[in-house]
């Protein structure tokens, strides 16, 4: 397993466990599990609309956008003790 510390917008982090077999949308998952424990506590509950999150943000790794859910995380060169960073993602309108 490893842990990586997930960097949000305000410069806050948190850390999460992962399988070294994870995937980026593992990863999503674990970030939305976490931040469901966490922020009751902080914020009171409200709701957190995870697809307009995804819609407008993306996690990033040295630079690198990790945009394609089923990419293993190692093969983004993720390892333990990786930092992932909340980035604005800005999708192109044109397919």
């Amino acid at each position: 397993a490893m842990r990586l510390t997930v960097v949000k917008l305000d410069g806050t982090s948190f850390d999460v466990a992962m399988l070294n077999t994870a995937t980026v949308k593992d990863l999503k998952m674990a970030i939305r599990k976490k931040t469901d424990e966490i922020e009751p506590e902080k914020m009171g509950h409200r709701h957190i609309s995870w697809k307009h999150i995804w819609d407008n943000y993306c996690l990033t790794h040295q630079n690198e956008k990790l945009i394609d859910d089923n990419s293993v995380l190692s093969s983004n060169g993720i390892c333990n003790n990786s930092k992932v960073y909340f980035s604005p993602h800005v999708m192109s309108r044109v397919y």
